[in-house]
């Protein structure tokens, strides 16, 4: 039996002058629990910063932790920048990659892609926004990729993306657009190979839950700085709001809430997640805005602990 465990955070959102995001102590933050538990390595689930350029010191904060850290591409990592861009500060030769480790397969996949005109766009210096009907796309090589990854692995595989593959798509932007493209390709790879993908992580929806279908277990993981609110609030004091022009519109985590994961060959899972609370007390119930989000899922400062144990049915 091997094992292997790893950090694994989502939507940091730096973004200086508009959001009030303390990057660099949750980095810290993040960083020191990383050491503590002595984890293989750090995942970042998107959204890190908007701004690679007025991010610069916060991305080599990241890339300063004594341990491998990973990127997911988010949807707002190339906002304020091109792709190309991104992907080199990044560190990246592609959006979607993999890696073992342990006895694992870990893949990275971007459900950052625009399908427009028979053609997929990757977002580039915020080029989606006109288009929210056609954004969140997994590309056709990007899911011949997937499929060749999955199907050829030697070992177990854990997926990470921005977008979910778990909700189901209804016009908004948290699934994934062309679920119905992926999921055959994780049915098949568990058909053949049963525990093939057992896992698959997402950020995005800044949002706590986790649920378990076709015996893959979906973690939708919290945002470790906001929660976004598409109504303002004036609850923040003037000076909060003069400096981040967009921190009404938020209701902000104190602690960076993330986890820590283990797992094992046999099939054991353990989530290490943590609790917090609210910046200045300030919570959606106090704002004009609902408190749940379209797969019923509410606001909350934490992220889930939960520890277990799947079986597979060889066959």
């Amino acid at each position: 039996m091997s094992q292997v465990k790893f950090s694994a955070f989502a939507d940091l959102h730096h973004f200086p002058g508009v959001f009030y995001s303390r990057a660099e102590e949750r980095l810290d933050f993040i960083r020191k629990r990383a050491e503590k538990e002595q984890v293989d390595f750090v995942i970042s689930l998107g959204d890190f910063c908007h701004d690679i350029y007025k991010s610069a010191h916060v991305l080599q904060q990241y890339r300063d932790f004594p341990m491998p850290t990973y990127h997911v591409f988010g949807n707002h990592d190339a906002d304020e920048t091109t792709y190309e861009e991104v992907l080199q500060a990044y560190g990246l030769e592609k959006d979607f990659y993999s890696f073992d480790l342990k006895g694992f397969r870990f893949v990275i996949l971007n459900s950052s892609y625009m399908y427009k005109d028979g053609e997929y766009f990757n977002y580039s210096k915020g080029n989606y926004f006109p288009h929210q009907d056609k954004r969140e796309y997994f590309s056709q090589e990007e899911l011949d990729w997937m499929q060749k990854t999955l199907f050829e692995s030697p070992y177990p595989c854990i997926l990470f993306s921005h977008a979910s593959l778990e909700r189901e798509f209804d016009g908004g932007d948290g699934a994934v657009h062309n679920k119905e493209q992926v999921m055959p390709i994780i049915r098949e790879a568990n058909r053949r190979c049963p525990g093939k993908v057992r896992m698959a992580i997402n950020g995005h929806m800044h949002r706590n839950g986790m649920s378990i279908q076709e015996n893959v277990v979906y973690l939708d993981l919290n945002s470790s700085t906001y929660d976004w609110l598409p109504k303002k609030h004036q609850f923040f004091p003037e000076e909060i709001t003069k400096e981040y022009n967009l921190a009404d519109h938020t209701v902000i985590v104190n602690d960076p809430v993330h986890a820590v994961i283990r797992l094992d060959t046999d099939g054991t899972i353990r989530i290490d997640g943590m609790k917090s609370d609210y910046f200045m007390g300030i919570t959606r119930e106090m704002t004009d805005n609902v408190r749940y989000d379209q797969a019923g899922r509410p606001a909350s400062a934490e992220v889930l602990s939960v520890h277990f144990k799947m079986f597979y049915d060889q066959q």
